[in-house]
């Protein structure tokens, strides 16, 4: 089975917001990927081309990706505004058709059993998966940890999620869709309980409903 995890990071090259979360990500994000007792995947970052050289630069298994006529926006939902940045496979270029799709905010940590209780999850599964888990959140101001009140399900996915797609007919990006929508694009889908994953509560949160 092929796997890896999918991380968007396609900022402007003059962002100045850039800076910032490459640090976090650096130093508190990428040793929580690397640390997980299960080493059996890739890491596949969607960023702007001027900055692949430095992604690749951080390990061996990073590999920078683009998409075509790459855009970003905003939307308001509810009184909030939301980043939004769907979309489909076919525009996707330089990603192989991975089994298993992991995908993760670059501001966003998780446990070191992840992945290994994501494929434990899709063992003997003959057709596709939508899987996420239940985070926790970790305020980077208090350092503190605290539960969620928003609590996810199969038909109400976190951004923790996995699309296992072992038959590559009508295959989906993982970012084709908002997380709270992805399990419509699989046979079926779990939640997986709290204690594996936490969401970054900062300054530079991309949507602004926290």
């Amino acid at each position: 089975m092929t796997s890896a995890f999918i991380i968007r990071f396609h900022y402007n090259a003059n962002d100045h917001r850039f800076k910032w979360r490459f640090d976090y990500f650096k130093n508190k994000v990428l040793p929580t990927i690397l640390y997980q007792t299960n080493q059996d995947f890739d890491i596949a970052i969607r960023c702007n081309s001027k900055h692949n050289d430095l992604f690749k630069s951080l390990n061996k298994k990073i590999n920078p990706f683009q998409v075509r006529d790459e855009k970003t926006g905003y939307k308001i939902s509810f009184g909030k505004k939301y980043f939004v940045d769907f979309v489909e496979w076919k525009d996707v270029i330089n990603l192989p058709q991975y089994d298993l799709q992991m995908g993760l905010d670059s501001d966003d940590f998780i446990g070191k059993n992840y992945v290994q209780t994501i494929k434990n999850s899709i063992t003997n599964i003959k057709e596709s998966l939508h899987l996420s888990f239940q985070p926790s959140i970790f305020d980077l101001k208090t350092r503190k940890f605290r539960e969620m009140r928003t609590r996810y399900g199969p038909t109400n996915g976190s951004a923790f999620m996995a699309l296992y797609q072992p038959n590559k007919i009508n295959y989906k990006f993982i970012y084709c869709d908002s997380h709270l929508k992805m399990w419509k694009y699989a046979k079926k889908s779990i939640t997986l309980p709290n204690g594996h994953c936490w969401i970054t509560i900062h300054d530079y949160n991309e949507s602004t409903g926290k």
